[in-house]
């Protein structure tokens, strides 16, 4: 099965499991009980209630019934990380992202989800049909002047009632659909909200998270961490090595990242040789080691190395580059190399003789 290219709630899978076996997962303050959510047409909305009542249900329908809603706190900050509907107790082994009309899942890239903004602190989960009687609940509140309106005479001492945290509110009281509020985490912002299936591909879970524990970093997150960190001495390769070389007919740079220990190669090949850049990130990218050589198959040779025999001063100093020096060093190597590429050319293929084509 291919992984989705859109972020996954992965913080949560380990707290669910955890509140399944009677436990708490490290992290969670605490799992509060929000009563159940009565869905009478299994057309599910997640939303803003007070300032988008109005907003679509999901596309991927529920079988209607009722089911739990958990929501869990995070130690720190003591706010709600994850608001939960649970419609059974099976392990989540993958999520899909929760989807409106003309929303498509496969479109999103890999920092990129589908939210529902927040304006008031609120999130909630509730049928359709429930959120249909909450604007017609609060349309007729409109109509008397004096009348404090739905939030401050409805919504604002149910919260306090519990906690100021939640709320399991019926818009009408002769009809079962309900609409569960919870603070939003933090407070206002965007969310996004999944559904997560078994191994039959059931729904067994939505979840919305509120972005309050931390995500496990994924092995693409560290990728992408890593070419972020590195672009800038990429960069001035590129700009001060990178065109004479293609001047000369290689090609590339062809960037390849070893995350355990945060190194970089970069390389440019013509003919079986390469000049390749290797570099090593300490103290969040702000020191540099950076080697530059020369290699055909496993024989490798330092730069310098040749800017030496061939009677050429090379302006690098072995060590630490910190900051900006990083940067500088490639640009000087890369105003010598260029300035003396009849010199030092011979000596290259001298060492690492390349059958060329014909």
């Amino acid at each position: 099965m291919t992984s989705a290219r859109y972020p996954q709630p992965n913080a949560f899978t380990p707290l669910r499991t955890a509140h399944l076996g009677g436990k708490r997962a490290a992290g969670v303050k605490d799992v509060l009980a929000a009563g159940e959510l009565v869905l009478t047409s299994g057309r599910l909305v997640a939303c803003d209630p007070l300032i988008q009542p109005e907003r679509s249900p999901f596309t991927r329908p529920l079988v209607p019934g009722s089911y739990p809603v958990y929501l869990f706190v995070a130690k720190a900050g003591g706010t709600i990380g994850f608001a939960e509907v649970r419609l059974g107790a099976a392990a989540v082994v993958r999520f899909e992202m929760a989807a409106l009309p003309g929303q498509d899942a496969a479109t999103l890239g890999p920092r990129e989800t589908f939210c529902y903004p927040v304006d008031t602190g609120l999130g909630c989960f509730a049928d359709e049909v429930a959120l249909i009687r909450l604007r017609e609940a609060d349309a007729a509140r409109r109509q008397h002047p004096d009348d404090p309106g739905y939030y401050d005479a409805v919504v604002r001492p149910g919260l306090l009632a519990n906690g100021g945290t939640w709320l399991n509110h019926r818009p009408a009281p002769d009809a079962a659909d309900n609409v569960v509020f919870f603070r939003s985490g933090d407070g206002d912002g965007s969310y996004p909200t999944w559904f997560g299936l078994d191994a039959d591909d059931r729904v067994v879970c939505v979840v919305t998270s509120f972005r309050c524990f931390p995500e496990p970093e994924t092995a693409e997150d560290k990728q992408a961490r890593l070419a972020e960190g590195f672009a800038p001495l990429i960069a001035a390769v590129e700009r001060d090595i990178g065109e004479g070389l293609r001047a000369r007919g290689f090609v590339g740079p062809e960037a390849t990242y070893k995350l355990k220990d945060r190194e970089l190669k970069l390389v440019y090949t013509r003919d079986g040789l390469s000049f390749e850049v290797l570099s090593s990130a300490h103290d969040n990218y702000h020191l540099f080691t950076t080697q530059f050589r020369w290699a055909r198959g496993r024989a490798t040779l330092d730069v310098g190395n040749e800017h030496r025999k061939a009677g050429i001063e090379l302006d690098l100093k072995p060590g630490i580059a910190v900051g900006d020096a990083a940067f500088l060093h490639a640009a000087r190597l890369g105003a010598s190399y260029t300035a003396h590429w009849d010199a030092l050319e011979p000596a290259v293929l001298g060492y690492l003789p390349v059958k060329r084509k014909k």
